[in-house]
């Protein structure tokens, strides 16, 4: 049987049905796979392949020759020499090759003062500093430093882009941007830059006013970093995607007061400056689903955890719906059963057109599924999803 061979303007064109509005011919998959999996699929040391070009287009090419996907997946990974440029201690690479995200902090607990009476100001010379090191540095080896960081930057990830785009166009996927810039809910910006993950929820219940005048000056901040200036004409189809860490570790209490007002004020500032919206909703949201229609319509929220059904029926009918497929199973499941849980899902979340297929988190180890499995279920989702 000869497989079906799909355009990358068709399969473009499926998730600019959906982000405009309308039910695509078929459900689009951007399936999650992280880049480190691609470089060790393609047998490179992750301590060395990410810190050039050459491996990484290699390891991407490599995976998406092989596999049928509508996106290119086994891309963007981490940046150790943008840490390294920079002295970063919230990404270090760890022995084996990840990048990790340790729980360190930039601000002092005794600090909301000149937090809250600058914010910029303290942000730039007392925690960027303290969290990059290369820039806690007489101003010249500061300057040089940024200098260093902005040229890497911009060579790195612009002949990454450009071979990004050279392998779409190869192996038909689809070209349309999973985002076009990234913000974030002020008050993980607090815990994730500032404060620490711990410091921040300590500091809730110690020092419950700094904490809300600090996240309410924050948000301005937060809304200005997910207008992208270069996007001159947003519209919907220009997504900005926030990633939500903290919500499933507050109570319900602390997150309608301390985490919920600045978040929807965020979201709905860069909405009305015309862009969409992409919610990576991070461990169980159950119990705080019905808040998300507060948000405008359209979004798409890419659940990990929960029960598909509760899901598609208590925010399906505003919201695009995400994610949720347990990456786990293509590890413990047999061909059948994978492809039997891919129909459930579909079944469930794809009745009206409003639906992405995509893994509960990203696939980020070779080592984490069962590879024979991947394109049976993709093939799957491919036939199964027509409209």
């Amino acid at each position: 049987m000869t497989k079906e061979i799909l355009s990358t303007e068709y399969k473009t064109q499926l998730f600019t049905d959906i982000y405009s509005g309308n039910k695509p011919d078929r459900v689009p998959e951007k399936v999650g796979v992280n880049a480190c999996a691609a470089l060790e699929l393609a047998g490179y040391d992750l301590r060395y392949a990410q810190y050039g070009i050459t491996k990484v287009l290699d390891a991407t090419e490599k995976i998406n020759a092989k596999y049928n996907t509508y996106t290119l997946i086994g891309t963007w990974p981490g940046t150790p020499w943008l840490n390294k440029f920079t002295g970063s201690r919230t990404n270090v690479m760890g022995d084996d090759g990840f990048i990790q995200h340790p729980n360190v902090h930039g601000m002092e607990s005794d600090e909301y003062d000149q937090l809250l009476a600058d914010p910029l100001k303290f942000i730039w010379e007392t925690v960027i500093p303290r969290i990059f090191t290369e820039f806690d540095a007489p101003p010249m080896k500061a300057a040089l430093a940024m200098a260093k960081t902005i040229k890497a930057s911009d060579h790195i990830n612009g002949k990454i882009a450009q071979g990004n785009i050279a392998l779409m166009k190869k192996y038909n996927k689809s070209t349309f941007p999973t985002f076009v810039g990234i913000s974030r809910a002020p008050f993980d910006y607090l815990a994730d830059y500032l404060r620490s993950f711990t410091g921040a929820l300590v500091d809730m219940r110690r020092k419950p006013n700094e904490v809300l005048e600090a996240v309410n000056l924050i948000t301005p901040l937060m809304i200005k970093s997910g207008c992208p200036r270069q996007i001159e004409n947003p519209n919907r189809l220009s997504r900005i995607f926030f990633a939500l860490h903290m919500p499933t570790f507050m109570s319900e209490k602390f997150f309608a007061k301390f985490w919920w007002p600045s978040f929807k004020e965020t979201v709905w500032a860069i909405y009305e400056k015309g862009f969409g919206i992409n919610i990576f909703c991070e461990e169980n949201w159950m119990h705080l689903l019905d808040y998300l229609n507060e948000l405008p319509p359209g979004c798409e929220l890419q659940f990990e955890y929960g029960d598909p059904k509760m899901i598609k029926e208590k925010v399906g009918d505003r919201h695009i719906i995400s994610g949720l497929f347990p990456v786990s199973i293509m590890k413990s499941g047999t061909k059948q059963e994978v492809c039997d849980k891919a129909k459930e899902y579909l079944d469930i979340l794809a009745v009206d057109g409003k639906y992405i297929f995509n893994f509960d988190k990203s696939i980020l180890t070779a080592t984490q599924i069962n590879w024979d499995l991947f394109q049976p279920l993709l093939d799957t989702v491919h036939e199964y999803g027509r409209n």
